[in-house]
């Protein structure tokens, strides 16, 4: 930097080894979490209906990083400290961990989640669609004797934006307008706590600022949206459209699911991507293969006769047989088949037969079904390098282009 020159950022990164090892620890203890079985309400107005399918099979694991798991901390301490400043007005009532209380209040059908944070929590569809609220609110200034679902989101990059969006559209709509999925998320909550209001507070961080904005309930799009998950969770042949057919696209560019969708990936092998499972009563799901309900601590190990849902590999579907799936990708029919299982060979075509752990750790993905690679493969009994598709040529700099 020469003299005088302004310094507008930091040219050197600081490397701090102690709290390196403090994200790695959050990191570490993220990953040994159990992974849930249910559909969230708190996710269901996610734009994308392909990621909800991926997200409800566990199609594949999330690495999250620690930044991201610390803001869901500042977020659960700013609740917190919101519900302190609440409770400090006299006339505020408001529930948020004692599901008795609540029960007794409102007569509601409710559960508590077993968590440390042990929230309201709510269940639809077979107990498949569940959904937790911070809690329920009444005693508000702008309607004393009206009880409210109470949310709190700590948001840094928007809530400005939030504050002109009330002053221009007003407070009863400003919450659709700002953020779809809290919107469609309130409005579910209102269905099933069956009252008309949703109270939302918005913290900036560390809560030295805050705005709040109340919405009515919509009966119409709470229930189109039980119509949206009931889809999601019980339509079980059919892949939902993408929600951009480029994998460049931003929302597509950061999904964890982008690999299994616009690369024909191959998803993660358990109960919950095989063909035999199926949703049934109380959150519980079913082997038909085996005609029994599985045990949840096994819902997402699986065992050797699996076989993938053809929902989830991007393949021409040709036959379900007893065993196996049949496929057709470009010239070559291949079977995913479990470790006992055989096609029925009884078309006149050479069909590659491939496991479910076949596909997953060898195969990799779906286009690298076809006959140089397979011919290859099998003769060195390979494993194939999933190697990422990269950004088209025209967006690169032009001079690289033929090196």
């Amino acid at each position: 930097m020469k003299n005088g020159d302004k310094m507008s950022k930091l040219d050197v990164q600081i490397f701090d080894q102690t709290l390196h090892e403090v994200d790695k620890k959050i990191e570490e203890k993220k990953a040994l979490e159990k992974p849930r079985h249910y559909l969230g309400m708190s996710q269901i107005g996610e734009e994308c209906w392909r990621k909800l399918f991926y997200s409800f099979r566990n199609a594949e694991k999330r690495k999250q990083e620690a930044w991201l798991i610390k803001t869901a901390h500042d977020g659960y301490l700013q609740e917190d400290l919101m519900a302190y400043r609440l409770r400090m007005l006299p006339n505020i009532e408001l529930v948020t961990n004692n599901s008795n209380t609540v029960n007794n209040i409102l007569g509601l059908d409710i559960v508590s989640r077993e968590t440390d944070r042990d929230q309201i929590g709510f269940k639809l569809l077979l107990d498949h669609f569940n959904g937790h609220i911070d809690g329920m609110i009444k005693g508000l200034v702008e309607a004393p004797q009206t009880w409210h679902v109470w949310e709190n989101k700590t948001n840094e990059k928007k809530f400005n934006n939030l504050i002109k969006i009330r002053a221009e559209k007003g407070e009863k709509e400003a919450l659709k307008e700002w953020n779809l999925t809290y919107y469609l998320q309130a409005q579910i909550y209102m269905h099933v706590t069956e009252t008309t209001r949703h109270y939302l507070t918005v913290c900036a961080p560390g809560g030295r600022q805050y705005i709040s904005i109340r919405t009515e309930y919509n009966r119409k799009q709470a229930e189109s949206i039980i119509e949206k998950a009931k889809s999601i969770i019980f339509d079980n042949w059919s892949l939902p459209a993408k929600l951009s057919e480029s994998r460049e696209f931003w929302k597509c560019k950061f999904c964890e699911f982008q690999g299994i969708c616009h690369d024909k990936d191959i998803p993660q092998i358990h109960c919950k991507t095989c063909r035999y499972r199926e949703p049934v009563q109380n959150g519980e799901n079913k082997c038909l293969r085996k005609d029994e309900i599985i045990k949840e601590e096994i819902l997402n190990i699986g065992c050797n006769q699996h076989i993938f849902n053809p929902a989830l590999i991007q393949a021409e579907l040709i036959e379900h047989q007893q065993d196996c799936c049949l496929y057709k990708q470009g010239d070559i029919f291949f079977a995913n088949c479990s470790v006992s299982g055989m096609p029925d060979l009884h078309m006149d075509k050479d069909i590659e037969i491939y496991s479910s752990v076949d596909l997953r750790e060898k195969i990799k993905s779906v286009d690298n079904i076809i006959s140089s690679v397979v011919k290859v493969q099998k003769a060195f009994n390979g494993t194939i390098k999933n190697i990422k598709k990269e950004k088209a040529w025209n967006t690169i700099n032009s001079e690289l282009k033929g090196l």
